[in-house]
């Protein structure tokens, strides 16, 4: 995911106490296509997406990666934590014991995702062997507690940096790893690019995929403009939906991607009114992706 410069808002409070207690499994949600929320998203957004978040809507899930729920979360979309950095990992037990077990109504939740691109600097930034360590000890007890499927962690498409780097991962774990499905992010302009990643990812490893981040990007040279991204859209879409090992999948599109991925993915815009006014409105890329 490209880096945030804005400071997070401090995470929700621990609960008080907390329960071994394994909760009941939650059925996953019956559509592959969801939506990155990040945290500064406002939750007030949410009524922009109301037609496709409906049990008829195209829309089933979001992921924050985070640990804690986005604001105004649709009772009818499933929310699915990740356990973005090594700092968080203590967060696993105590905050899904209050979100899942605790709440009157907690949310639909059937998998928790691993750590984003530890192999990037800029993201996780973890060792294979920090990283092992945390799975063992924190990231396995908290899926069998919650009675969760599991993600990888989460893969850039930079082949030689992140498959070395699973390669180690899995080899470390053996047997043992617990992982249900493997989890990947791309961004370039040509949907033919990320079909054959994918492709090759699945054959390597024999897991269903999760796309939980993708875009058509020119990643910094250039931006791709409205029509590239739908064009894209409009050949991306039908693939994933048909394809039999791609479990889900989440386009890198909300308020303000920024200029390295492409301002033409951003899924919200401003309503033409008074400067004074903070109203949005579903882009045309936006629409696509929830109505193709």
């Amino acid at each position: 995911m490209p880096s945030q410069s804005k400071l997070r808002p401090a995470p929700p409070p621990k609960p008080k106490s907390l329960s071994s207690t394994p909760v009941t499994s939650v059925a996953p949600a019956s559509g592959k296509r969801g939506l990155c929320w990040p945290w500064d998203q406002p939750g007030s957004h949410f009524k922009l997406f109301e037609p496709y978040t409906s049990s008829t809507g195209k829309i089933k899930w979001i992921f924050n990666w985070e640990l804690w729920v986005p604001d105004s979360l649709p009772q009818e979309v499933e929310w699915i934590p990740c356990v973005r950095t090594a700092e968080q990992a203590k967060d696993i037990d105590p905050f899904l014991t209050d979100i899942l077990q605790r709440r009157e109504r907690p949310p639909r939740t059937s998998a928790l995702l691993g750590f984003n691109e530890p192999e990037i600097p800029e993201q996780a930034n973890l060792s294979v062997e920090a990283a092992v360590a945390l799975w063992t000890h924190v990231v396995l007890p908290a899926k069998t507690k919650f009675r969760l499927r599991l993600g990888s962690p989460g893969m850039s498409s930079d082949l030689g940096r992140s498959k070395p780097w699973l390669d180690s991962f899995l080899a470390r774990l053996g047997a043992h790893h617990g992982i249900d499905f493997l989890v990947l992010h791309w961004y370039g302009p040509r949907f033919q690019d990320l079909r054959v990643f994918l492709e090759h990812m699945h054959q390597a490893y024999g897991l269903p995929i999760w796309l939980n981040e993708f875009a058509c990007s020119k990643m910094g040279q250039g931006e791709a403009s409205a029509d590239e991204v739908s064009d894209f859209l409009r050949e991306a879409l039908p693939w994933l939906d048909t394809c039999p090992w791609i479990e889900r999948y989440a386009y890198f599109g909300h308020q303000d991607v920024g200029a390295w991925v492409g301002h033409a993915s951003n899924f919200s815009e401003p309503v033409e009114r008074p400067a004074e006014s903070d109203t949005k409105r579903l882009t045309q890329v936006a629409r696509l992706y929830c109505e193709h």
